[in-house]
């Protein structure tokens, strides 16, 4: 992802920033020179993969009011939008982890100083909760949590489903609509991929900026303007073509003739090209029109696409200030589907989530997987596991029994535990992703102390050697 350069200071939990002309924030990586974060990955190398390498580390979201409406915000998007609106350097506050740091002097031996104390007061050192990849500073995520089953696919796995190509409309309320060729699977085939559970009824798509929509599996039809529901099954109507219209975007070869119907079968898919190119990833930038407010620039890797429930011509913005009168101006009973589509897709979650089993906080962290082309889909799911058997033995190749085991999701945290048994030996079922694997034992070091691995369906082996601490 190509990133606007830009210069950070942090300084005892304020953050200064000078940037270019036109600033632009992804994800966490934008601060891959700060010296806090690099302090961490130093101690703690196995987090780089993890939703620990984040702002949200140190630094809690919150809410912000704007023109009388409140929105909450992760910490990423709080902090710079905190920074737009309290000149001249906003103060950017800190969680208990981040607190500690700072007053413990904010190197690397401050974070070996608080690994025994309990940040957050969840009853976890924050060393344990680094071992178990959830966040020190936040008192309901810790170890032992039940995570909802989650699957990950990069963009070259969702590359390999069955892809659909349509061209259609997307009627926009406030900005410009435009037609345009999306590709990629259908959310239909996306949820049978993961094996959705029979009592599953609806999903919803987030965005890492906070932005979500939820949509039914299969709504009742027909349906009556304006309350459309866009639901996975569909059915969606062919759309209509009418060209010549010079509040619409087109694409740049005429498609049809005017008036036409679109012969494109239409579906809800999860896009990751836009006529024939990938999508742009997406990026914050600060809104031209609304100083302090960060909004959402592109829309990719993945882009959630829904079409009309009911097919229709396109009509004027409803910020257009002058009726023509020519049967285009804006009608609130159309179907405006742009609303609802969901740009920089990061998660899906399948609902009800499973009794007994944690949700996972959107607004936190969602950059990272934005940046390295991943989505996300979990909750009331059944995917196929592969086995992950491994061994721990100390030098003189004895095992070593109860060493817990965490097995890491990239960008997500732990996604379960093991013991290792009389034999030193322990295993765990997974669905097939990219984990890091962290034994832990008090009054040991292990060898390597983290092992990453991408499991596939024909499994994956791993050995540790345990150092008695002297």
């Amino acid at each position: 992802m190509k990133k606007v350069t830009l210069f950070w200071i942090l300084t005892l939990g304020i953050l200064w920033t000078v940037g270019t002309a036109t600033p632009g924030w992804s994800a966490y990586s934008s601060h891959q020179n700060d010296q806090d974060i690099n302090n961490f990955l130093s101690i703690y190398p196995f987090t780089r993969s993890s939703k620990l390498n984040d702002c949200s580390l140190c630094h809690p979201g919150g809410n912000i009011t704007q023109g009388g409406k409140t929105s909450s915000y992760g910490s990423c998007d709080y902090c710079h939008i905190t920074y737009g609106i309290q000149p001249p350097y906003g103060q950017i506050p800190l969680n208990a982890y981040g607190t500690d740091y700072k007053n413990a002097g904010r190197t690397q031996l401050a974070l070996h100083t608080i690994e025994a104390e309990d940040s957050d007061g969840d009853g976890y050192s924050n060393l344990d909760e680094i071992h178990a990849l959830t966040f020190p500073g936040v008192n309901k995520d810790h170890p032992g949590l039940l995570p909802a089953t989650t699957v990950v696919f990069a963009q070259k796995d969702i590359q390999k489903l069955p892809r659909h190509k349509q061209f259609l409309l997307y009627n926009a309320q406030k900005s410009q609509d435009f037609y345009a060729t999306y590709e990629g699977p259908t959310v239909a085939d996306l949820l049978q991929k993961v094996n959705i559970q029979s009592g599953a009824k609806q999903i919803t798509v987030f965005a890492p900026d906070g932005f979500s929509k939820t949509f039914p599996i299969d709504a009742s039809d027909p349906q009556t303007p304006p309350n459309f529901q866009y639901d996975v099954l569909g059915p969606y109507p062919q759309g209509i073509y009418y060209a010549g219209l010079d509040f619409v975007d087109y694409p740049y070869r005429p498609v049809y003739h005017d008036g036409s119907t679109i012969p494109d079968k239409l579906y809800m898919i999860l896009a990751y090209k836009r006529n024939g190119d990938f999508l742009t990833p997406g990026i914050l930038q600060p809104d031209p029109n609304t100083p302090g407010r960060l909004v959402l620039n592109g829309e990719g890797p993945f882009r959630l696409v829904n079409p009309q429930k009911v097919a229709g011509a396109p009509d004027r913005p409803s910020t257009a200030t002058t009726p023509v009168g020519d049967g285009f101006d804006y009608d609130p009973n159309k179907d405006h589907n742009a609303g609802s589509s969901v740009r920089s897709v990061t998660a899906i979650r399948v609902e009800p989530l499973p009794p007994g089993t944690t949700d996972f906080a959107w607004t936190e962290g969602g950059w990272n997987l934005v940046d390295q082309k991943k989505i996300v889909i979990y909750g009331a799911i059944d995917p196929v596991t592969y086995p992950i058997t491994g061994e721990i033995v100390d030098k003189k190749r004895n095992p070593v029994t109860d060493v817990l085991v965490t097995f890491g999701l990239a960008s997500m945290g732990q996604a379960g535990a093991a013991t290792s048994d009389s034999d030193g030996k322990f295993e765990q079922n997974l669905p097939a992703g990219t984990y890091t694997i962290t034994p832990s034992k008090a009054g040991y070091t292990f060898t390597p102390d983290s092992k990453e691995i991408n499991l596939s369906k024909n499994g994956a082996k791993i050995k540790f050697r345990a150092n008695p601490v002297p």
